[in-house]
This record gives C-alpha cells, sequence and structure tokens, in this order.
C-alpha cells in the first residue's frame, strides 16, 4: 500500500494525460484562494465560499452507461439504469477527453469513500 503522506504530484502519463500542470493534495484554504483569484466563487461576509453551478446540480439519472464486454456482459442487470455502451465508443470518449485535459489545471486528491 503506497504511503498517506504523498506530497509530490503524481505522474498521470499511464492514463495518457502527459502536459497538463497537475495541482496535487491542495488544502481546502489553498482551494478556496483559488476559487476566489479565478472567479468561480464568492465569499460571503463569514467568509464561507459559494459556487454557483448553473442548471447542472448533479448526475442525471439516465446517464449511467457501462461497458458491456466478455468481462460484463452477464454481470450487469442491463436497462434503463445500467445502459450498455460499447467498448469501441468507450475507446473514441476516452481519447476524447484525454485530448480535452491536455495543458489543463488538473486538481488530484488522493482518498477513498467507503466504510
Amino acid at each position: 500500500m503506497a504511503s498517506k503522506n504523498k506530497t509530490f504530484p503524481p505522474s498521470l502519463s499511464s492514463l495518457g494525460i502527459n502536459n497538463s500542470s497537475i495541482l496535487y493534495q491542495l488544502s481546502a484554504d489553498e482551494l478556496h484562494k483559488i476559487t476566489l483569484q479565478s472567479n468561480q466563487g464568492v465569499e460571503t461576509s463569514s467568509e464561507a465560499l459559494v459556487v454557483n453551478t448553473g442548471e447542472f446540480t448533479g448526475r442525471s439519472p439516465m446517464d449511467r452507461f457501462i461497458v458491456k464486454d466478455a468481462i460484463t456482459d452477464d454481470k450487469v442487470w442491463w436497462g434503463e439504469v445500467n445502459i450498455p455502451f460499447a467498448p469501441q465508443d468507450f475507446d473514441c470518449l476516452y481519447d476524447r477527453v484525454i485530448s480535452y485535459l491536455e495543458e489543463k489545471d488538473l486538481y488530484v486528491r488522493d482518498c477513498f469513500a467507503c466504510s
């Protein structure tokens, strides 16, 4: 298991991301400051951060796509909730996302969610 005290930015080249700036393990205060500097949020009189997300406030219930292949074909309950996604369509989407992320600031945080 990797150390929990990493302070260096990891490489994302194994994912195909090579020319981006990685902002790694930033504190809440650092993220707060960046949000204000980039005009992506404002502070209230109590110094709480407020961000307007616009009309898109969460995941659409019809946006759960799972690659349907030999591994998942008989293990997923396919239907309105688990929508099948062709492997070649995933590969095309992956390439588009990687291209979009080139030369962007990427915020990376090592964390987990579970019991």
